[in-house]
């Protein structure tokens, strides 16, 4: 069962990627000195804000270290096909769940620092 092995660290591989773009787009429309939010913008709450390098930088790391951990379990399971599908399947599902929600934080940041004028516009 190598083969599903593999598929999922293509899977992660792909996740981490488009996570990693997303943060590059908005890593390129703020300045060195903004700060970022770290909760999801809600109508008047108060949020965590971080300098922009950890806060871009941090939920990717994150999820890098969550996949290695599943890598990691997943090495040491039993060998049989049953195990190995379920971490399949654990590995592809939270790999996408990751992703889904890194890029609604960075949805939410970009309207919070749009409404505070701190974004560069598109180019």
């Amino acid at each position: 069962m190598m083969f599903l092995s593999l598929a999922g660290d293509v899977l992660w591989i792909i996740a981490l990627s488009i996570m990693a773009g997303g943060s590059r787009v908005v890593w390129s429309r703020t300045e060195p000195d903004v700060t970022i939010p770290l909760q999801f913008a809600q109508s008047g709450a108060p949020t965590w804000r971080v300098k922009r390098w950890i806060a871009l930088i941090l939920v990717p790391a994150l999820a890098l270290l969550v996949g290695v951990l599943l890598v990691v379990f997943n090495r040491n399971s039993a060998a049989d096909p049953q195990s190995a599908l379920i971490f399949f399947g654990v590995r592809a599902t939270a790999a996408g769940l990751l992703g889904l929600v890194h890029f609604r934080w960075l949805g939410s940041v970009i309207q919070t620092l749009e409404r505070e004028g701190a974004l560069k516009p598109l180019q």
